[in-house]
C-alpha cells in the first residue's frame, strides 16, 4: 500500500469516526426528546387535559 493509499484510508477512517459521534449525539437527542414528551404526557393524563400532538 502506498503512502497515498494510506493517507486516504486515515482520512476515511477520521471521517466514520466523527459520523459515529454524531450519530451517537443525535441518537441521545432522540431519547432524550422522547423521555420530555413521556414525562409531559404523563403529567398531561393526571391533569385531565388531554390534547393532540400533531
Amino acid at each position: 500500500m502506498s503512502v497515498e493509499e494510506q493517507a486516504i484510508l486515515d482520512q476515511l477512517a477520521k471521517k466514520i469516526d466523527q459520523q459515529e459521534k454524531t450519530i451517537t449525539q443525535l441518537v441521545e437527542i432522540i431519547a432524550a426528546t422522547n423521555r420530555r414528551i413521556t414525562d409531559l404526557s404523563i403529567q398531561q393524563k393526571k391533569s385531565g387535559n388531554q390534547f393532540l400532538l400533531s
